[in-house]
């Protein structure tokens, strides 16, 4: 028997696509719609994380997150079930991530990512998935942080060219974040009216890293 410590890693489950583009996808004017959505998105802020470069594997990400001191560790534990709640279809994953002051990357080794994110948090604490107002930091309006949920991020990543990302990120614990994740999925799906995903690639960071042409 596999038992997490909650107190030194987190868990999550986890599925994100990436789509290439300049202008603003459609995605975004869906993601901050207020016709479809009960509150605003939060977060809307730049910044700048460093990935190590490893075009060798695609199993690990570790990136200095903003200009955080440290590193943090992700690690692909397991491919999870499918969702198939159109338009988010794909495998689901299964995630662990430590984070470490005493790590550094060099900067020789290093990938700069430019990025602008907004956030929408779901609590799962209840029945059914109740959506978390946030303001500019990400940070609950009211209230505390949910125990239970999952995070559903749009994010303008530069990198030499202009990429989009659509994630999901349930968190809670080992035995509940991969049935939060499709819960969330299917709400969003049924009363939100997402578009089409057509022509967006089924990838986690460090594969799209890894598949895609880097600066030098």
């Amino acid at each position: 028997m596999v038992v997490f410590r909650q107190s030194t890693m987190q868990v999550s489950a986890e599925i994100r696509w990436f789509w290439m583009g300049a202008g603003p996808c459609e995605l975004d004017a869906w993601f901050r719609d207020p016709e479809r959505h009960p509150c605003p998105p939060g977060g809307g802020g730049s910044r700048t994380d460093a990935y190590l470069r490893d075009e060798g594997q695609e199993e690990l990400g570790i990136k200095r997150r903003g200009g955080q001191k440290g590193l943090e560790v992700k690690g692909l534990v397991a491919e999870l079930g499918e969702i198939r709640t159109a338009p988010f279809v794909g495998r689901v994953e299964l995630w662990t991530k430590w984070t470490s002051d005493a790590l550094e990357v060099p900067p020789a080794a290093s990938v700069r990512t430019d990025k602008r994110r907004w956030l929408r948090k779901f609590s799962t604490d209840g029945q059914i998935p109740v959506e978390v107002a946030l303001d500019g930091s990400e940070r609950p309006v009211t209230g505390s942080l949910p125990a239970r949920g999952c995070n559903v991020e749009l994010t303008e990543v530069r990198i030499g060219s202009v990429w989009w990302t659509l994630g999901f990120e349930s968190f809670g614990s080992i035995d509940t974040v991969e049935a939060d994740l499709g819960t969330v999925a299917a709400l969003i799906a049924r009363e939100r009216r997402p578009p089409s995903l057509d022509g967006w690639k089924l990838a986690s960071y460090p594969r799209w890293l890894r598949s895609t042409q880097l600066p030098p």
